[in-house]
């Protein structure tokens, strides 16, 4: 019953997705292509693709009811790209087409499946309680199999609902099952491999705010757990209105189909919630913009539907999303043209920070590896002479045996020390890395792992030295991982890049699963991201895992 439940929840609130989802793309799709031509095109592209994320980010949410889990998608980090530069990536992220195909699909195949979950539902319940209303039924009517008029006929067809019941359950678990997989197959960036992260562009995995170029900052500016409950609930009770009323029209004999005019009153504030509480997740500097674009969406689907509603006809809705269109670009380029004081302020502080902390960073790679010189060509220098000498004075002592053994023990214990010196001065920074660099230091790494590795590494320059010592120590950490979750698997090791970054692959043919949230994974995943570094996992059960690297090599 509660499986059952979770999935009726699932594709009733993927019904309304569907309009929504709906409304989005025809919008897009008919506003943004015409106007690609002028200049206003380039910020509409823009929207739509936030649309299209914002609007397939709901599904992802919604497929916890049945995975268990929301979808994650792996879009490209803008970063701090400029205009240009954010269209271009844009447009070459994979994800975005992926979520538009999505909403063409969604759009139809989830209507269609909502409308039959609920259908069913609403029959299976109007047979339950047959005896309750028959006499409500205009005269004639009859289920196929027995004329309801009267009330043995209607304990009849409450009997029937038993079956009834067990169909639907049935049916809405295939439905369930059809769309969560479709779902999978075009929302989950980490059941299909975006192609860009193949080619090293940099990936952000992302389960909340649908523009990943604000997902450092949507975890300071978000909304509370307590909101996203608040927008479930909403769309759980909105879902059963729906069920409600669509179930009244079925028991009232169909015809015009004037429950939709429910939806729309229904899809209002449910869009109004959800585009306001998204909006509030973006950076302040973007957050008058997004409650615009947030409100505006809303207006413009609500007159589209009403558009539909009433019987299609001269398309006149044009005429205010001509006018909300107008107002966003004017907008948007306000606040371009006419950058705040504040906005000034803190983008040079962040610039200035940024070249601050590349220098401490600097300074203590440069320490670390003083120490390291100083450990290598003092303190164990002078052990290992002081090994020597013992073994010569316990040589000379051949004769008095008490004595030659306590400088065995004392040259053990120098010998102890000297190998406790050389694993600390290679913990802070290898030899071979300094000498050699940093493939033939991994190279070295590899020998020493009880793991089968394999070393890929093509570098058109070698990196800087923070770069290079925090790149070696994410592979030994990583092929500790390795070793340590799945010691039987083999696993690789690719290095790759130029002047802009280095990039870094550690995969292995274990049996997947991690966590990317573990212990392990986040020492990782804050090492890299001193060094305004991005790192993602992929870890599919049964799959293995891969970890990739990507750390700025730019000044």
């Amino acid at each position: 019953a509660a499986r059952a439940g979770r999935d009726l929840a699932y594709l009733a609130i993927g019904g309304l997705t569907a309009v929504l989802a709906f409304v989005v793309w025809v919008t897009a799709v008919s506003v943004t292509l015409p106007l690609l031509i002028f200049v206003i095109g380039l910020p509409l592209f823009l929207l739509s693709a936030l649309a299209f994320r914002g609007t397939a980010e709901l599904d992802r949410r919604n497929a916890a009811l049945v995975l268990g889990r929301p979808l994650r998608g792996r879009y490209r980090d803008h970063g701090d790209e400029g205009f240009l530069e954010r269209l271009r990536s844009t447009a070459a992220d994979w994800q975005t087409w992926r979520d538009l195909a999505w909403l063409l699909v969604h759009s139809i195949v989830g209507f269609a499946f909502g409308v039959v979950a609920v259908t069913l539902v609403a029959l299976t319940v109007g047979l339950a309680a047959m005896p309750a209303w028959y006499w409500a039924l205009p005269e004639g009517a009859n289920l196929g199999i027995v004329d309801v008029d009267n009330l043995a006929a209607a304990f009849l067809a409450m009997l029937a609902s038993v079956p009834a019941a067990a169909i639907t359950v049935l049916v809405l678990r295939g439905l369930s099952i059809a769309e969560s997989r479709m779902a999978v197959a075009l929302l989950d960036g980490d059941a299909v491999a975006a192609p860009e992260s193949a080619g090293g562009g940099a990936v952000t995995a992302t389960a909340s705010p649908p523009s990943s170029a604000f997902a450092g900052v949507a975890a300071a500016h978000g909304p509370r757990p307590e909101t996203e409950s608040a927008l479930g609930a909403q769309a759980a009770v909105s879902a059963l209105l729906a069920l409600i009323v669509t179930a009244v029209w079925a028991a009232t004999g169909g015809g015009y189909f004037w429950p939709a005019w429910i939806y729309l009153g229904l899809l209002i504030p449910l869009g109004l919630n959800a585009g306001l509480r998204e909006a509030m997740r973006m950076p302040p500097a973007w957050r008058a913009l997004a409650v615009q674009g947030a409100i505006s969406a809303v207006l413009v689907g609500v007159a589209i539907a009403v558009w539909a509603l009433a019987g299609f006809g001269t398309f006149w809705p044009i005429w205010p999303i001509l006018a909300v269109l107008t107002a966003a670009a004017l907008h948007f380029l306000w606040r371009r043209v006419f950058p705040g004081q504040r906005e000034r302020e803190l983008s040079e502080r962040v610039e200035t920070l940024t070249k601050t902390r590349r220098g401490a960073l600097d300074v203590q790679s440069a320490e670390l590896r003083r120490i390291e010189r100083d450990l290598h060509d003092g303190a164990q220098a002078r052990l290992v002479a002081l090994s020597m000498q013992l073994g010569r004075a316990e040589e000379r002592l051949g004769d008095e045996p008490e004595t030659a053994a306590l400088l065995r023990a004392a040259r053990s214990e120098a010998s102890a020390a000297i190998a406790e010196l050389r694993d600390l001065a290679r913990g802070i920074a290898p030899p071979v890395l300094a000498d050699r660099g940093l493939p033939a230091a991994v190279e070295a790494l590899a020998r020493r792992s009880p793991l089968s590795v394999t070393i890929e590494a093509e570098l058109e320059r070698r990196p800087p030295a923070v770069i290079e010592t925090a790149a070696y120590f994410v592979v030994a950490e990583a092929l500790t991982n390795v070793a340590k979750h799945a010691p039987e698997a083999a696993a690789t090791v690719r290095i790759s890049g130029g002047a802009e970054a280095l990039r870094i692959e550690v995969a292995d043919d274990g049996p997947g699963g991690a966590d990317p949230a573990g212990g392990g994974l986040s020492g990782l995943r804050a090492r890299v991201a001193a060094l305004d570094g991005e790192l993602t996992v992929g870890s599919p059960q049964s799959a293995g895992t891969t970890i990739e690297v990507e750390l700025p090599c730019g000044s």
